[in-house]
């Protein structure tokens, strides 16, 4: 049984018409080669439906998150596609060799979403965040006259504008690498080494993005993203992405430096709580805004189970070579967010790690507020 979450954008032009040959009621896709290619979320993916013998039937199950999702399969000599909804299934065959048929089922099934829900009160009085003043910091000054900005935020007048812009630059220094990490977590030191030809982590993007949008003039922080299992999750159990705040929109926004994408809904970007439910709720609606080509569906399949537990560090400035102390809270030096009614997570077994420096909180107002 196969089972994929992917759906599709593009449907070839060859359909089911009155006119396809049928075999027991049901329309047939003619190949002569053992396997066809099924095509998910404008991708195509080769040779990915191997063809049964003797009548066999082979079931792919199909996840929508749009009300209707098209699926389509294409041999080297014919095509076949549907348009499913969720709870209903679709069967066709495949004829072989002009001899063997191959029976296919599809099984369309409701994406699995996740409803969450936080506090909407600010309930912990003097929580704050510390965010770099300004550009005026010796890193920033370093990084800005090695890997300086200006060109790409050239005639960029609105907040949206320069953060794609820069999100942009970012996106394109390396190509992404989750098994390869940088000899030291700062800007100028990824960059240097992604100038080497090196590739880096989520991470990687994260740090660079934060100071170079740091260097154009916004408040940002690196903000990890964590799964509802992050305690127990026997794969990855975390992303790393960035918020920034506008001044413009006098909101916070989220972006991906590894996907190159910014989450838009209605015309407004989005913090990561907000794209959770967008997804969750109004995933037709939501736009995943770029400067290049990007596929919501694909990002969506990937980041979504992420988006249940969200932190930042308390600290978001640079100490190092500083007389800062680094400012903590309640002798907590990070900050988690956790939908209301769920467990405090204490511990990452994929990471062997004890989550004991977080202040946990299940409030958006003491998550997102305003920066100082």
């Amino acid at each position: 049984m196969k089972k994929l979450l992917f759906g599709l954008v593009i449907v070839v032009a060859t359909s089911c018409t009155k006119e396809t040959k049928t075999y027991k009621g049901l329309p047939v896709l003619k190949t002569n080669k053992n396997a066809v290619d099924v095509q998910f979320n404008s991708n195509w993916y080769k040779g990915a439906w191997g063809i049964k013998s003797n009548e066999q039937k082979d079931t792919l199950r199909v996840s929508c998150l749009n009300a209707k999702e098209p699926v389509a399969f294409a041999s080297e000599i014919d095509s076949i596609s549907f348009l499913v909804e969720s709870n209903k299934t679709y069967e066709f065959y495949a004829q072989f060799q002009d001899s063997i048929y191959s029976h296919m089922l599809i099984i369309a099934e409701a994406y699995p979403k996740e409803k969450i829900a936080f506090e909407t009160s600010k309930n912990t009085p003097n929580l704050q965040i510390q965010y770099t003043a300004n550009n005026d910091v010796p890193f920033l000054k370093s990084l800005a006259e090695k890997y300086p900005i200006a060109e790409a935020l050239a005639n960029k007048t609105t907040d949206v504008d320069k953060i794609l812009s820069v999100l942009n630059w970012t996106n394109n220094r390396w190509q992404h690498n989750g098994n390869v990490s940088p000899s030291k977590p700062d800007a100028i030191t990824i960059l240097d080494e992604a100038k080497e030809g090196k590739n880096f982590p989520c991470f990687a993007y994260a740090v660079v993005l934060k100071s170079q949008l740091e260097n154009a003039g916004f408040k940002s922080r690196t903000i990890y993203l964590k799964t509802k299992d992050v305690e127990t999750r026997k794969g990855s159990p975390g992303h790393v992405a960035t918020e920034v705040y506008s001044p413009e929109l006098k909101k916070w926004i989220f972006i991906d430096g590894q996907f190159n994408i910014m989450p838009v809904l209605n015309g407004n970007p989005l913090n990561a709580v907000e794209l959770q439910e967008a997804i969750t709720n109004n995933y037709e609606a939501l736009v995943m805004k770029s400067l290049a080509e990007v596929s919501k569906r694909e990002y969506v399949d990937f980041v979504y189970d992420y988006l249940y537990h969200f932190d930042v560090s308390l600290d978001q400035r640079y100490l190092e070579n500083t007389d800062l102390k680094k400012h903590e809270f309640s002798g907590k030096s990070s900050l988690m967010l956790v939908p209301s009614g769920s467990k405090n997570p204490t511990k990452i077994n994929f990471w062997n790690m004890t989550l004991d420096d977080y202040f946990y909180t299940n409030s958006l107002e003491d998550f997102y507020a305003k920066p100082v």
